[in-house]
């Protein structure tokens, strides 16, 4: 999304009071289930002043990485997530999640992880938004 000037065309399109407001953040922690395995990053989202959107997600003990290709429409966000290699993963990958949130508070996300590009299955996720974080994103 590019710069929108009125706030109520802003916030009916991105459906979120937080985020319909410049610079505003939202923090969740994001449960990731690879088959029976659990585990929990931390992703961020924030409008920046020129009306655009950036994120972040952290995976404890692994990575950090900026969120690329962010699109928010009604309840339904989905970004790429860069997946550096390490001794576990032998290449760099690129991971696609798209999510619906439970309703228009944005309290909740549900989701799958695909390989971008692809169609099959990577990972299933809920997320829980964290109690009114606000920080800068890196």
């Amino acid at each position: 999304m590019k710069v929108i000037s009125s706030f109520v065309v802003l916030a009916s399109l991105v459906g979120s009071p937080v985020l319909a407001q410049s610079s505003a953040t939202e923090s969740y922690a994001i449960y990731l289930h690879f088959d029976e395995k659990e585990f929990i990053d931390y992703l961020t989202l924030r409008r920046k002043p020129d009306g655009t959107l950036e994120g972040k997600m952290v995976v404890p003990k692994d990575f950090t990485s900026k969120l690329e290709n962010i699109v928010v429409k009604g309840r339904s966000l989905s970004f790429d997530l860069f997946v550096p290699k390490n001794p576990s993963r032998p290449t760099d990958l690129v991971f696609h999640y798209e999510a619906h949130f439970h309703d228009g508070t944005r309290k909740q996300l549900a989701g799958f992880v695909t390989l971008k590009g692809q169609s099959s299955f990577i990972a299933s996720f809920v997320g829980f938004r964290q109690a009114d974080q606000v920080e800068a994103i890196q």
